[in-house]
């Protein structure tokens, strides 16, 4: 999950990420964090090597020791593009981002300090919000056992679901299109929902095929990519 941290500056912001951090690793989840400032600063200095490199025309460079690495990228990025590149790289139960008051993602306001929209506690104790995470990383993690069809046979959403699911008031078989074989599509790199039947027909008619190829082995998974097909792409579009 995501979880922004917002406030004045010196209200407390960096403690209350330096607390929830320990706690949510001593509970055994992986952390990732993001700190904004709307400053024009760079942790990047003049005359350093990854300096001389941007300066050459090199953008991003990245730096890596035996006891680091860093990506250094001299241009602001979307908050949704950083978030989702540490969650396609790391895949961290948790992305706290620190000093970020805008974006699709719960929050939470730390001092007196405005409201934004998503605000989910204000000032909240360290337990609470530890809490609430913990409730949202369940709730993620059965979402994905979900076709995520959103169909309403159930009564709910697939988000409302999981959440009943979470708070122990449904079971994961109460999904009418729950599938009853393991099979997951994407396009790239976003997940297409898929239910019972259509699940059903991929897998027999994916396992048909491959089933006579060499190497085929019963009861491995079986990954099939396909590239775009960019020739017939542009014949479509030079009609």
């Amino acid at each position: 999950m995501i979880i922004g941290i917002y406030g004045h500056q010196d209200a407390g912001k960096t403690q209350l990420v330096e607390q929830l951090v320990r706690e949510l690793v001593k509970r055994r989840h992986s952390v990732a964090s993001i700190k904004h400032t709307p400053h024009k600063k760079t942790i990047d200095c003049e005359g350093k090597d990854t300096w001389r490199h941007w300066k050459a025309g090199s953008d991003p460079v990245a730096f890596t020791s035996e006891s680091e690495t860093s990506v250094i990228k001299h241009s602001k990025m979307p908050i949704e593009r950083i978030t989702g590149m540490l969650q396609r790289e790391f895949e961290p139960d948790v992305i706290i981002i620190e000093g970020f008051k805008e974006g699709q993602f719960p929050k939470v306001a730390v001092g007196d300090v405005p409201v934004r929209r998503g605000t989910v506690m204000v000032n909240p104790k360290l337990k609470s919000l530890v809490e609430f995470i913990e409730r949202e990383i369940a709730t993620e993690r059965r979402l994905k056992d979900l076709p995520g069809l959103n169909c309403g046979k159930c009564g709910l959403d697939c988000v409302g679901m999981a959440r009943a699911i979470t708070e122990g008031d449904r079971n994961l078989k109460d999904c009418v299109e729950l599938p009853s074989v393991g099979v997951e599509i994407s396009i790239g790199g976003k997940r297409i929902p898929a239910g019972r039947f259509v699940s059903a027909i991929v897998n027999d008619t994916v396992r048909g095929m491959v089933m006579s190829l060499k190497g085929y082995e019963p009861g491995k998974s079986v990954e099939i990519r396909l590239s775009p097909n960019t020739r017939a792409t542009r014949k479509r579009k030079n009609r």
